[in-house]
């Protein structure tokens, strides 16, 4: 399991331990990819259910009209194609831990359904009048804004607050940049290991366009991007990485000072003011990078928060003039 203990991570990460020592019921929230799974596996892991089984489901990969069945199992004949009693996923999940992933995207009427399982900890399987106990401890985790689900009536307010006990949130990987080296350097070791490849590190260069980097795709792009380079890579250092999005950032030599100061700049500009001279670069690097401002930012090693700032002071100036 891949759970760093980072800074930026150590309070999640304590609250969790305190939280798994519960039964109640736990909502992740993140944008995909950030490691709420493993969160939710974290937390069975450091569980007094840690011995039993943990079932995890996703809600957004039900079939029309058969989420209760997965869910709550059905008896045979309950309708058409149920050839045989199928137990569900709360009977599977017995008395260990049941991770209902994607929460948000679970049908109204099963909503209704679990809210009554969470209350009542007992459900009906589909065509069943046998009543079943629940014993599962209930792990949910979403990628939405359940308060704005629910706002717009697609989401039940009372199953939102019987779920919202204990609430834990990942930062997406662009608020906990310290995470990144870490998690390069276990995603190198993983895939070299894996596919036998000479990859051991990433440049010197490489590392603070990495951390640069807005990761849309959060720890899952940045997972596949290193995975692709270990794969493609035939040196033991990564300079350069195609991060799938569309563009490719290269990473050049670093310049020595004495180049630098007999380099020639076009259009007289060596006898302008430096910050002439660093508004000219920055422009000319962002047209080069076809108007990608983080990956300009990353090609110049400063941050994109650093690059937009200098952007709007400028734009301000311009207005004032």
């Amino acid at each position: 399991m891949l759970i760093f203990e980072s800074s930026s991570m150590h309070d999640t990460l304590a609250r969790a331990r305190r939280f798994a020592r519960s039964s109640g019921t736990v909502l992740i929230s993140g944008e995909s990819g950030t490691g709420k799974e493993l969160l939710a596996q974290y937390l069975h892991d450091n569980s007094p259910r840690a011995s039993r089984a943990c079932v995890r489901v996703n809600c957004a990969a039900f079939h029309d009209g058969l989420a209760e069945s997965e869910l709550f199992g059905h008896e045979q004949g309950a309708f058409t194609g149920a050839s045989r009693r199928h137990e569900g996923f709360l009977h599977a999940a017995g008395d260990g831990t049941l991770f209902l992933d994607e929460i948000g995207e679970l049908p109204l009427p099963t909503q209704a359904k679990l809210l009554r399982v969470l209350e009542a900890q007992e459900y009906l399987r589909v065509g069943s009048t046998e009543v079943q106990r629940m014993n599962a401890r209930i792990i949910a985790a979403t990628n939405r804004d359940l308060r704005k689900e629910v706002a717009a009536g697609r989401f039940r307010e009372d199953l939102f607050h019987r779920l919202d006990v204990l609430s834990l949130r990942l930062a997406p990987l662009r608020e906990r940049t310290e995470d990144i080296p870490l998690l390069v350097n276990h995603f190198l070791k993983l895939f070299g290991q894996e596919n036998e490849t000479p990859v051991t590190a990433v440049s010197d260069a490489l590392m603070p366009s990495l951390m640069n980097f807005e990761w849309s795709g959060n720890v899952r792009q940045l997972r596949n991007v290193i995975h692709r380079a270990c794969v493609e890579s035939e040196i033991s250092t990564i300079c350069r990485l195609d991060f799938g999005v569309g563009s490719e950032l290269r990473i050049a030599p670093q310049t020595s000072a004495s180049a630098i100061a007999t380099a020639e700049l076009p259009g007289g500009y060596q006898n302008m003011p430096l910050e002439d001279i660093e508004r000219f670069v920055i422009l000319s690097r962002i047209e080069r990078c076809r108007g990608n401002k983080t990956e300009a930012a990353a090609e110049l090693g400063v941050t994109a928060r650093t690059l937009r700032n200098k952007l709007a002071r400028w734009n301000e100036l311009e207005k004032a003039s």
